[in-house]
C-alpha cells in the first residue's frame, strides 16, 4: 500500500530500508557457539530485530509528520451551530458600506416633498440623486430595520419563545403605537417576532424580542448603537427600538440607506423586509395564527414604476418625524438594484407616490 504524508511518497524509502536491513549477515545459531545458552523467546526476539527496527522508524515518521498536521494552521473551524466554516480573517471581512457622491449626482426633483432623500446605485454604490443626506431626521418605524438587523445576528435559536406580558404591551396601547397583536402570556417563536416587527411595523414584536436578547428594551439599544458604530454610521442614534419619538432618536437619509443595505445582506432579513404577508404559528391565544400584512405592500404592489419592480423595504410615521419610507428595488431590464429612502413627507399619498417616480426617473 502507497504510504504517502504531506504529497511525499515513502514506497521507495521503505523498499529501500528493508532490502538493507535483509542484506546485514545473519548469524547461524548453530555456528554461534551459543545457541543452547539462548532462551527460546529471545531467540524469537533476534529474528525480528530488523522488523522492529523498521516499526521504529516508521514510528519516528509518522509521529514528527502528525506534529507537522498539527502545528499547521487549519483552514476551517466548527461555528457554534457544529457547522464547518472558514477560520476568520480580518483581512477577508466584508467592507463597510459607503457611497460616493460624484458629479453625476444630481438633486431630488422639487415635485417630491421629502425633507431628506437618497438614491443609491447599489452596484456601484453611487449616490445618484439626494437632498439633505446628511441632515438628522426623526426615523420613526423605519428604525425597526436596525431592531431587526440587531435581533437577527444575535439569535442562536429561531424557535425558541417568548412569552409577551402585559408590561409590554399596555404601555404601548397607551402611546398609541402600531402592534402585531400578540397577546400576554402567548408564547412567540423569534421567526414570528421578527416578522411582526417589519411588516405590520409591530412595537410589541420589537421591544418582546428585545427583553428576550437583552434582557430590556435599554440594553437592547446599547446593541443597537454599537451595531451603528460597527457599520461606520456617524449621525444616527437610538433611543428605542421601535420609533416612537425621542429626540434621541435619529438618523439620517444617508444612514437609514447603510441601514437597509447591512440588513439586505443577511438573507433572512432580506426575505422578511421583501414579504407581503406573513401568517404566524398557532397558539391558544390565535388558534388560526395572526395575518401580518406588510404595511410598504399595503399601499403599492411595487410594480407601479413600469420600468422598476419595489421589491422591499420599511415605512414609518410618526407626526414629528412625517412620513418615512425606506426601499429598495431593480431594473426590470437590467436587474440593477437601488435603494431609495425619503425623510419627512407630508403625508402617507406624496410619501409612496414620490417613491415610485423617484424608481422611475432613476432606477434605469
Amino acid at each position: 500500500m502507497s504510504q504517502n504524508f504531506n504529497d511525499k511518497d515513502y514506497d521507495a524509502y521503505f523498499k529501500a530500508l528493508e532490502e538493507r536491513l535483509n542484506s546485514q549477515p545473519r548469524k547461524d545459531t548453530a555456528d554461534s557457539g551459543i545457541s543452547s545458552k539462548i532462551p527460546k523467546k529471545s531467540k524469537r526476539r533476534l529474528r525480528k530485530t530488523p522488523f522492529v527496527v523498521l516499526a521504529v522508524i516508521i514510528g519516528i515518521i509518522l509521529t514528527s509528520i502528525f506534529i507537522g498536521f498539527k502545528n499547521e494552521k487549519p483552514e476551517t473551524q466548527k461555528n457554534t451551530k457544529g457547522e464547518t466554516a472558514p477560520v476568520s480573517d480580518e483581512s477577508k471581512e466584508i467592507p463597510k458600506i459607503s457611497y460616493t457622491f460624484n458629479n453625476s449626482t444630481t438633486d431630488i426633483p422639487a415635485t417630491n416633498d421629502a425633507l431628506a432623500a437618497i438614491i443609491v446605485d447599489k452596484d456601484s454604490n453611487t449616490v445618484i440623486a439626494s437632498r439633505n443626506a446628511d441632515q438628522k431626521v426623526y426615523p420613526a418605524s423605519t428604525t425597526k430595520v436596525m431592531t431587526l438587523l440587531t435581533a437577527a445576528e444575535l439569535i442562536d435559536d429561531f424557535d425558541e419563545t417568548f412569552t409577551m406580558t402585559y408590561k409590554i404591551t399596555d404601555p404601548l396601547f397607551k402611546a398609541g403605537a402600531s402592534v402585531a397583536g400578540f397577546l400576554s402570556n402567548e408564547e412567540i417563536c423569534m421567526t414570528d417576532l421578527l416578522y411582526g416587527i417589519i411588516l405590520p411595523s409591530g412595537a410589541d414584536a420589537a421591544v418582546g424580542i428585545a427583553t428576550k436578547l437583552a434582557g430590556s428594551e435599554e440594553e437592547f439599544v446599547k446593541l443597537m448603537n454599537k451595531k451603528a458604530v460597527e457599520l461606520g454610521l456617524k449621525n444616527t442614534h437610538f433611543d428605542n427600538v421601535t420609533g416612537l419619538h425621542s429626540e434621541n432618536n435619529y438618523t439620517t437619509a444617508y444612514d437609514m440607506a447603510v441601514i437597509l443595505d447591512n440588513a439586505l445582506r443577511d438573507e433572512l432579513c432580506k426575505r422578511i423586509l421583501s414579504t407581503p404577508r406573513y401568517t404566524t404559528a398557532v397558539t391558544p391565544q390565535h388558534p388560526e395564527g395572526i395575518n401580518l400584512e406588510s404595511t410598504l405592500f399595503s399601499h403599492m404592489t411595487g410594480t407601479e414604476p413600469e420600468i422598476a419592480t419595489i421589491l422591499g423595504g420599511k415605512t414609518g410615521y410618526v407626526y414629528e418625524a412625517g412620513y418615512c419610507l425606506a426601499s429598495y428595488g431593480k431594473n426590470n431590464s437590467t436587474g440593477k438594484e437601488y435603494i431609495v429612502v425619503t425623510m419627512k413627507n407630508s403625508a402617507r399619498i406624496p410619501a409612496f407616490k414620490g417613491q415610485i417616480e423617484l424608481y422611475k426617473e432613476f432606477a434605469k
